[in-house]
């Protein structure tokens, strides 16, 4: 209902793509829309980009360990849920909408709840499934799965990211019809705004890109031993890496220790700008997500990025992915195979029409799935809480 107050509460100190994408698109439709984040230094405390009023919370993002990973959850949810208390009795919010991890993060909605707001979460990561890859423990796993069932309880409505996560949630305990699937989607007038494409490319020969976290699940040590496999074969082959995380130091050593520096190169947390620069330049994207638990239940946000500039996709053959792309759309692999991965890099390296194939196929999926699909979903089941839509209009169910 245009012209009411929505609020998105998120643990992140970046105004990230996806996070950018929903409050625009609250914006748009003429919701007087909030972000409530944490802080980056880069940005000031208060400020409005596109329309959305950004309000960064004093708590840095470091996670340097899981001492200082609680404390910032913990604070960052005590200053989030006093900021929306605080202007809620002020001026009412129509919904508070807030995008997990931590699951428990929706509870700073509460007093915003008693009082009249509909409260929306949006669960992007299962996350008993990420504790089992994290601690391994059963005690820890259930923990997490209460959590999980107490938050999807306490909200409204939920929106989730995959088909196969809604069943998830379901098969403990969840009600189906109270959970949307809004599956990730690129937005080029987000992702290019303001940026030139290079006139030239920055690489010679074959290039395969890999961006975003780096984590132990994300497969970065399985490209490198693909690499390592094909690099005296293909010398023309080039690696790129971008991003930051806990595996990154690691993945940097074995580059060295296998003798791969004149193939392998990581650029580390670079501009979205750069980011854009290097996908221009890169022939294939590859998604190594390694097989787990929480892997089969969740999509990449750099598949679509990569279909986004054209590229070809090496995927792991993971059961979500899987279940809405199939082989005409992405070049499968077994996961945490490096063989097969070079196999694969074998297969499309030597395939031009393959690779137009691929590419041609996943600009229809972008077509089909992208944001501006999901968009009208999102936007839908925010009328259906605000009880401006009539009850056939959405399916509360599978969005894809």
């Amino acid at each position: 209902m245009p012209g009411k107050r929505v609020v998105i509460v998120r643990h992140q100190n970046v105004y990230e793509l996806g996070l950018q994408r929903e409050a625009e698109a609250l914006a748009a439709a003429g919701y007087d829309t909030e972000v409530i984040c944490m802080r980056d230094p880069a940005r000031p405390r208060r400020c409005v980009l596109n329309g959305v009023q950004i309000t960064s919370l004093p708590v840095l993002l470091r996670k340097t360990n899981m001492a200082r990973q609680l404390y910032e959850y913990l604070a960052f949810g005590l200053m989030a849920g006093a900021t929306l208390t605080k202007r809620h009795l002020g001026r009412r919010y129509a919904v508070v909408q807030v995008n997990t991890m931590p699951d428990w993060l929706v509870f700073v909605a509460a007093v915003p709840k008693a009082l009249g707001a509909r409260v929306l979460i949006h669960m992007k990561e299962p996350s008993p499934e990420l504790a089992e890859i994290l601690f391994g423990r059963p005690s820890i796993v259930r923990a997490f799965e209460r959590f999980e069932q107490w938050a999807l309880r306490f909200a409204d409505h939920a929106l989730t990211v995959t088909e196969a996560l809604r069943r998830r949630y379901v098969a403990r305990g969840a009600d189906p019809e109270r959970i949307t699937v809004v599956l990730t989607g690129a937005a080029p007038e987000s992702q290019l705004a303001g940026w030139t494409p290079p006139e030239h490319r920055e690489t010679d020969g074959f290039t395969l890109i890999c961006h975003g976290t780096f984590e132990d699940r994300y497969g970065h040590d399985t490209i490198i031993d693909a690499a390592a496999l094909l690099h005296e074969e293909l010398p023309d082959l080039r690696v790129v890496f971008t991003g930051r995380g806990s595996t990154m130091k690691r993945m940097d050593e074995k580059v060295a220790e296998l003798g791969l520096a004149g193939v392998v190169r990581n650029e580390g947390w670079v501009s979205l700008a750069r980011v854009n620069d290097l996908l221009a330049s890169a022939d294939v994207g590859v998604v190594a997500q390694k097989a787990s638990a929480y892997s089969h239940l969740v999509h990449t946000n750099k598949m679509m990025d990569y279909w986004m500039f054209g590229l070809p996709v090496i995927h792991s053959r993971l059961e979500a992915t899987e279940e809405v792309y199939d082989d005409s759309v992405l070049e499968y692999f077994e996961p945490g195979n490096a063989e097969a991965l070079a196999d694969a890099i074998r297969r499309l390296h030597g395939d031009e029409k393959r690779r137009d194939e691929l590419s041609r196929n996943g600009r229809l999926a972008i077509e089909r799935h992208g944001w501006p699909v999901q968009q009208q979903i999102y936007l839908g089941v925010i009328e259906r809480l605000l009880g401006d839509a009539p009850d056939p209009a959405y399916d509360l169910g599978y969005g894809g």
